[in-house]
């Protein structure tokens, strides 16, 4: 194997007959003008057998190689399909890999282009525009596929969106391994939508964690079989439902939050929902509360935390210039029926 420089990752290649049969044509080219590549691809197939070696190839300086069919020229793998990593010898930038993806059947088509690419295109949440479904016409169909270029096995969760609409998800079968590749076909129908017609849809690929991902869609027309290649885009995570704390109030406590209870502290960068809640027993005198509220954070003042009546923040988020200590205090003037234990009513939160 090539002292690695730069891998670059094909991730999608095929070489097998479903619906139609189809084929990749690889095109790999040294950018250099002086130095002599080594490179080194590895087939990892998730349709059929691929269990062979890597195969090495050489590049000399300007130098192009073709590899038609490349499932089975390079690597003798006729009904096969996945991806392929590719490392080099050379610095980045080196190497460029490129492929046409094409059927057959019923006509010759004139096929999709993908690129290899390397490990910063893939995403722990990615996105696939452009998606089409025909519904009970001709149309389009859609396949969903993705790579894992990790070392640990992960679960994607596929999302498809017509507009703003979920229409609904779905996950493979099994965890998807390290250095492995799966696809789901006309993922519409695996989604419970395959008669939604649209244009517009958009396909949310999740690997549930931090560890990236290769998404691709392949937009197919049913009438000649020729197919788009759809790159998956990064794409931002959903964020974290609030967490929400409950601070209990009666006379003359907040707890958490003080006089008698510990302050209550929160953390830079967590969602939080606040929700003040009386917790006086029935033969309390006025047992109407208050809260002075923090204008720093952003959280808001009330006259009124009595029984049935909560007081409730909406989710907030301290931010690193907010860290510090902050006073409250009740803004009632008799709650408890004794002026003087109510004015000692005052409570801290604290951000970390």
């Amino acid at each position: 194997m090539c002292a690695a420089g730069e891998t670059l990752y094909l991730p999608a290649a095929a070489s097998v007959v479903g619906i139609s049969p189809f084929y990749s044509d690889v095109r790999a080219f040294n950018t250099s003008y002086a130095e002599t590549l080594t490179v080194t691809a590895t087939y990892r197939c998730f349709i059929g057998s691929c269990s062979g070696p890597p195969r090495t190839f050489t590049l000399g300086p300007r130098e192009s190689r073709a590899f038609d069919d490349v499932c089975v020229s390079l690597f003798g793998s006729p009904d096969s399909a996945g991806a392929i990593e590719l490392s080099s010898s050379g610095g980045d930038g080196n190497l460029v890999v490129t492929s046409r993806l094409y059927a057959t059947s019923p006509t010759p088509t004139v096929g999709m282009f993908v690129p290899a690419v390397p490990l910063s295109a893939a995403h722990p949440v990615s996105l696939l525009t452009s998606v089409r479904n025909g519904g009970t016409g001709a149309g389009f169909r859609t396949n969903v596929g993705v790579y894992n270029p990790g070392d640990a096995a992960v679960t994607p969760v596929f999302r498809v969106y017509d507009g703003t609409t979920l229409v609904g998800e779905t996950q493979l079968t099994a965890p998807l391994a390290a250095h492995a590749g799966a696809q789901i076909n006309d993922v519409f129908a695996s989604v419970g939508a395959a008669v939604l017609q649209t244009g517009n849809a958009v396909v949310v690929v999740d690997a549930g964690g931090t560890q990236p991902l290769f998404s691709y869609a392949a937009v197919i027309d049913n009438a000649t079989t020729d197919p788009i290649y759809v790159a998956g885009a990064a794409d931002q995570a959903a964020p974290a439902a609030a967490q929400q704390v409950v601070i209990s109030v009666h006379t003359w406590d907040f707890s958490p939050g003080g006089p008698v209870s510990a302050p209550l502290r929160l953390q830079v960068g967590t969602a939080y929902t606040l929700v003040f809640h009386n917790v006086d027993v029935p033969s309390t005198p006025n047992p109407q509360h208050g809260f002075s509220g923090i204008s720093e954070l952003g959280i808001p003042a009330t006259d009124d935390i009595s029984p049935g009546h909560d007081f409730v923040v909406p989710a907030f988020t301290p931010q690193p210039y907010q860290r510090g200590t902050y006073p409250f205090a009740c803004t009632r003037n008799d709650c408890g029926a004794d002026p003087e234990q109510h004015a000692g009513m005052r409570g801290t939160i604290i951000v970390e």
